[in-house]
């Protein structure tokens, strides 16, 4: 644990030494700023010496030979007192040249020029042009305060919600998911293993080959007795609620894969408990089925009276994927809640089918009470039948 803290510290030191600037590109950033702020907003080395960036070292050499002397400053101070002698002249009439103090701010400005110059063909000249080279392509940084930096990109409060939808919805999201996920077998496999140490004594759970390991187990049931037993009564109403339910899936299954049930399958559509059984009650108070082979049900009383048994299988746990996030599901749910509302779509098909599903049951129910009173209606009908002739 020491090592890796102590390597990381050192990877880090190393990390703030290169991303420190060091004195020649503090020297490139001084002269770049102050030619900046003499020359031009857009002016670069290569201009102020008046070669191409491209140039090489004897044309940078001759450059600089022709700028120094043009920058010297005797030859500017002299160059000023002419040229302000003769705009004087031409302008009032009087050849009067400049003051000591005009001449001693063109000959500073000529000498701050001329060392901008000495620096600049120093630079370009040497192995600092390479530097140079690669904050020219990548840009500058600027000075705040303190050192040169940087300007960081700062995002708006649109970028900002994105990035938290796609951290928190996606991402985050897909960790709880999976985390979930990892819990809800986790507590399956103990809740399996509990049962069958309840049932047989040991987490396999296997009893054994009846009639073979031991002489007084009994032979499991045919198929179709563990058929029967594992079927429910169904009347015409859950029968309904199935048909709605399979049209559902249906419609679910044109536009992709049906998932699977989950941690509990039906013995209707499973395999059924096989052999020697035992019934077990778990902490919480359900009631658990354990067959001969190790398979572990669930029992379930249902409304009317008949019991419904579900497999207990991990591998029926579905994983999550990607898809399920909230990354995914809310830009379909708020499309639905919106355009999908205003196109009309499965909502829509699926209201119509539960109405319909409601008036079919609202006829059938009464079926078998209109049958029954048609007798009596009948002869209701041929009573007064018979009392309007009597009385005719």
């Amino acid at each position: 644990m020491r090592h890796s803290i102590l390597r990381l510290l050192v990877i880090a030191a190393f990390v703030v030494l290169v991303a420190a600037w060091t004195k020649e590109d503090h020297e490139i950033f001084r002269i770049r700023d102050e030619i900046i702020a003499t020359e031009g907003a857009n002016v670069t080395f290569y201009d102020f010496l008046g070669v191409k960036p491209t140039a090489k070292q004897d044309d940078i050499s001759k450059a600089y030979r022709k700028k120094s002397r043009m920058l010297h400053p005797d030859k500017v101070k002299r160059a000023f007192i002419a040229n302000t002698s003769k705009d004087r002249a031409k302008a009032k009439g009087s050849s009067k040249g400049p003051s000591q103090r005009e001449i001693a701010a063109a000959v500073k400005e000529a000498t701050e020029r001329a060392s901008r110059l000495n620096v600049v063909a120093n630079i370009l000249r040497g192995p600092s042009r390479d530097r140079y080279d690669h904050f020219l392509k990548n840009g500058f940084p600027k000075w705040k305060g303190t050192g040169y930096y940087y300007s960081r990109f700062r995002p708006g409060l649109g970028s900002v919600l994105v990035g938290l939808f796609i951290a928190f919805g996606g991402a985050a999201h897909y960790a709880a998911l999976i985390l979930g996920w990892k819990r809800q077998r986790d507590f399956v496999d103990r809740y399996i293993r509990q049962a069958r140490r309840a049932a047989w004594g040991d987490e396999l759970g296997i009893r054994g080959i009846p009639g073979i390991d031991s002489p007084g187990a009994t032979a499991p049931p045919p198929a179709s007795e563990a058929a029967d037993a594992g079927a429910m009564p169904m009347n015409r109403r859950q029968k309904r609620m199935m048909d709605k339910e399979n049209r559902k899936e249906g419609k679910k299954g044109t536009r992709g894969t049906s998932r699977s049930s989950g941690t509990a399958t039906p013995t209707t559509e499973g395999p059924v408990p096989t052999g020697e059984r035992k019934r077990v009650v778990a902490e919480n108070g359900k009631v658990l089925i354990v067959d001969s082979i190790g398979n572990v049900f669930l029992e379930e009383e249902t409304e009317d009276g008949g019991r419904q048994e579900f497999l207990l299988d991990i591998d029926e746990i579905q994983r999550p994927t990607i898809r399920d996030t909230l990354l995914f599901r809310f830009p379909g749910w708020f499309y639905r809640r919106t355009v999908g509302q205003m196109l009309g779509g499965s909502k829509e098909e699926d209201a119509v089918a539960e109405e319909q599903d409601e008036t079919a049951e609202r006829t059938e129910e009464p079926v078998n009470d209109e049958a029954s009173t048609t007798g009596t209606s009948n002869g209701r009908v041929r009573r007064k039948r018979g009392r309007r002739d009597n009385r005719s």
